[in-house]
């Protein structure tokens, strides 16, 4: 099953690749700008859809939207590089101002109203992009309410692979007393650091006290993150609404969406 949700009716546009660059050895963080008229409005979670031909042949890949709405049309995301993908290749040897068509705004990985007690995102490699765009709303809802939590956690393989950890990092020492951010090495290849933990991500669960009735829990990721973390969710006694998924059913770097 793959459907995509929208907020706003289907409309295709141009991007304008501004820069790119590498935030690890196999993923760049890609900056556009959008060829429209109107501001290109979105919500921090949401994603846009490229629109990439190759000898004829139309390729989409879904990438979920790295920066916050800032009114200025420039649309952010990070891919990953996927050796013989067509796709990946085409993207990876854009060069600055060559253009692509895109659609979007979609998707359903947002926040809404009303705030639980405790946000639990929880994300696996370039899953992790959606929740970097949610920072400036978090720290506002945190601002505003000091009973608000937030628990961020990410899973990778090593440490060179953890992409935004330090914005992550950042983001707990400006609020030390509502936010934690764990970093889940599946492989570690040096000494675990502080917030750093072996293991893959859905493991913590079981050591932060999960709370069905006052937390709600945001998937990002794999499909197999996403489905074992949710089956662990259910044994916690978490129901289907309580739990935000958004799946990769491609390769990381072209993900393709199921939402649910």
């Amino acid at each position: 099953f793959i459907c995509s949700y929208r907020l706003m009716p289907l409309n295709t546009f141009a991007l304008s690749l501004i820069e790119a660059y590498h935030l690890s050895p196999l993923v760049k963080h890609f900056v556009f700008e959008a060829a429209l008229a109107e501001t290109f409005n979105y919500l921090p979670g949401q994603f846009i859809t490229l629109h990439l031909e190759h000898e004829g042949q139309s390729l989409k890949r879904s990438y979920s939207l790295a920066n916050p709405p800032a009114g200025n049309n420039r649309l952010e995301f990070a891919a990953g590089f996927v050796e013989h993908g067509i796709a990946s290749n085409l993207l990876f040897n854009l060069k600055p101002q060559e253009k692509i068509t895109a659609s979007g705004p979609f998707g359903r990985l947002i926040l809404k109203d009303p705030d639980p007690k405790r946000y639990v995102l929880v994300a696996t490699s370039t899953g992790v992009t959606p929740f970097r765009a949610m920072l400036p709303t978090l720290a506002q809802k945190l601002s505003a309410n000091p009973e608000l939590n937030v628990v961020i956690l990410l899973g990778v393989r090593n440490l060179d692979e953890a992409i935004y950890h330090t914005e992550f990092t950042e983001f707990m020492t400006r609020f030390p007393n509502q936010v934690s951010f764990r970093l889940h090495l599946s492989r570690p290849d040096k000494a675990l650091g502080t917030h750093q933990y072996q293991g893959y991500v859905q493991h913590a669960f079981t050591e932060l006290n999960l709370q069905p009735d006052t937390d709600k829990v945001y998937l990002c990721g794999n499909p197999g993150m996403i489905d074992a973390a949710f089956e662990l969710l259910k044994e916690h006694h978490f129901s289907a609404p309580q739990i935000i998924r958004e799946k990769y059913i491609s390769a990381p770097a072209a993900p393709i969406r199921s939402k649910r």
